[in-house]
């Protein structure tokens, strides 16, 4: 069971909410737009819970044909038959994932041009923080952005951190991002179908969410 990487991104952060709840969330935002979950753990868990999570996250995944990145932990994400793993920068190298996990694809985190000479190995890039981003590094808009997608050449680059608007979305594809991760809309407020429906549409309209799999 493998789909396709989709160019719209939840960040489904562990924590942000009770468990069952974030899956209900996840669920509801891909009724309303496809998309790639990106199950995060921004403060480390142990692996039973996290793993129990994942699984939940599968199921709704699976069922609306869309993928699972893991952030991190690759035995976490080879036992819940996730689609990739996400490496932050000080993990394992994207050679050593593939050595472990061969049917595992890869997304590096990268927040310069070092970062993306580094990720050679790496299936995408998600670089960050395209916006501001209280206690992250100053925001790289959309000319900061457009130079590291021009480094990285042929890898898809995902633009990741402040991205709340439409106007946000339409920027970062115009600098070249082939797709966008987005966490506010998914965990803040009431309606994540709406709010998440509303990003992915401003993808679509770029020619996106239908064509840019990979």
């Amino acid at each position: 069971m493998t789909f396709p990487l989709r160019p719209f991104w939840l960040c489904a952060d562990v924590g942000a909410c009770a468990a069952d709840t974030l899956v209900t969330r996840v669920s509801a935002a891909l009724a309303a737009a496809p998309a790639t979950v990106w199950l995060r753990s921004p403060h480390g868990h142990s692996a039973a819970p996290l793993l129990a999570l994942a699984h939940a996250l599968r199921d709704v995944t699976a069922r609306a044909a869309c993928p699972l990145v893991v952030g991190d932990r690759v035995d976490v994400a080879v036992c819940c038959e996730a689609d990739a793993v996400h490496l932050p920068e000080r993990a394992l190298r994207p050679v050593d994932v593939h050595r472990l996990a061969p049917a595992l694809r890869v997304s590096v985190a990268v927040h310069d041009a070092t970062g993306v000479t580094r990720a050679t190995e790496a299936n995408a890039l998600v670089v960050s923080p395209f916006g501001a981003v209280e206690g992250k590094n100053a925001p790289l808009r959309r000319d900061g952005l457009a130079a590291l997608v021009a480094r990285a050449a042929s890898k898809p680059v995902i633009a990741l951190g402040g991205i709340t608007t439409v106007d946000d979305v339409r920027a970062a594809v115009q600098a070249g991002a082939r797709g966008v991760a987005v966490r506010r809309a998914l965990l803040d407020g009431d309606d994540p179908a709406r709010a998440c429906a509303t990003l992915a549409a401003a993808l679509d309209a770029a020619g996106l969410t239908a064509t840019a799999h990979w």
